[in-house]
C-alpha cells in the first residue's frame, strides 16, 4: 500500500456531512466539540483522532476490544469507521482483515500506511463476507452507525469464527443517559438493551454485556452527586458485547448460518 504524494488522503467520495458525523462519532465525542485542526487523512488528524477516541473517556476501549491479547491470530475487523481501534491489533501482531462500505476504506487503508502496518481489506455491502467457514479467530465489530447490525450479521459471525472464537462488538445502548433523561421509555430502532444484545447469538456461550461511554457533560446536573464509573454501568451511550462461539456447536451452527 503506498501514500499519495501529497500526504493527504482524497475523500471526495465521501459526503462531508457522514465524514463529519463519523469523525466526531470515532472521536467519541458531541459534533459540536472543537474540530481536529489538521488535513483529513493526515498523520497529525489520525494522531488526534487516536488521542479523543482513547484519552481519559475511552480508556476502557483497549481493554474492552483485546488490543493485546491476539498476537499472530486472524482478527477480522467489521463495520464503517475511520479505523482507530483497527491499527491497534495490527501493532499487536494480529493478523487483521477490516471489512467496511467502499467510501470508507480508504480512510481506513490511509490509517495504517502512516503507521507503517499491513492489512488485508474487503469492501462489503450486503450481509455476506467472502471467507471461509471457521477461518477467524475473532470478530472485532464497530456497529455504531447501523442499526441492524447485529441481526444482519449474525450468522456470518458465527459462520467464520473458528471453534473456539470470540466476537467482540461495539453497539449502541437502549438506556443511554439521553433517552433515559427524556423519559422515552417506547424503544428507538437500532438501539440495543443487554438482554436482547446477548440473545443476538443463541448458540455461544460465556455472552457478557457491558454498558460504557459518557461523559461528565452528557450527565444532568442533578445526578452529578453519582461517580462518573457508576453512571457509565447504568446509562452509558455503548454496550460492548464479548461471547465465544462453542467447541461443541461447529456443525450446527453452519448449517444454520
Amino acid at each position: 500500500m503506498q501514500a499519495p504524494d501529497d500526504g493527504i488522503i482524497p475523500v471526495g467520495v465521501i459526503n462531508a456531512d457522514a465524514l463529519a458525523r463519523m469523525t466526531a462519532r470515532e472521536a467519541m465525542a458531541p459534533r459540536s466539540n472543537q474540530p481536529i485542526n489538521a488535513d483529513t487523512g493526515s498523520p497529525d488528524w489520525f494522531t488526534a483522532l487516536q488521542e479523543r477516541r482513547h484519552g481519559r473517556h475511552g480508556l476502557w476501549i483497549p481493554r474492552h476490544l483485546e488490543f493485546s491479547r491476539h498476537a499472530r491470530e486472524r482478527v477480522l475487523c467489521l463495520g464503517n469507521c475511520l479505523g482507530t481501534d483497527w491499527v491497534h491489533y495490527a501493532m499487536h501482531g494480529a493478523h487483521v482483515t477490516v471489512a467496511a462500505e467502499s467510501e470508507w476504506l480508504e480512510l481506513i487503508r490511509q490509517n495504517f500506511v502512516w503507521r507503517g502496518l499491513a492489512a488485508d481489506t474487503m469492501s462489503v455491502r450486503g450481509p455476506s463476507l467472502h471467507l471461509l467457514d471457521e477461518s477467524v479467530d475473532v470478530v472485532a465489530a464497530n456497529w455504531l452507525d447501523d442499526d441492524e447490525a447485529p441481526l444482519k450479521w449474525s450468522n456470518e459471525v458465527a459462520r467464520i469464527l473458528k471453534p473456539g472464537g470470540k466476537i467482540l462488538a461495539l453497539v449502541r445502548a437502549r438506556w443511554n443517559i439521553h433517552e433515559v433523561t427524556r423519559l422515552r421509555w417506547w424503544r428507538p430502532k437500532g438501539y440495543w438493551t443487554r438482554s436482547n444484545l446477548a440473545k443476538l447469538l443463541p448458540d455461544f456461550e460465556e455472552v457478557r454485556v457491558r454498558q460504557r461511554q459518557l461523559r461528565r457533560g452528557e450527565v444532568p446536573s442533578m445526578l452529578r452527586f453519582i461517580p462518573l464509573p457508576v453512571m457509565e454501568r447504568l446509562a452509558g451511550n455503548v454496550l460492548v458485547l464479548k461471547a465465544f462461539k462453542p467447541l461443541t456447536a461447529t456443525i450446527p451452527m453452519r448449517q444454520a448460518a
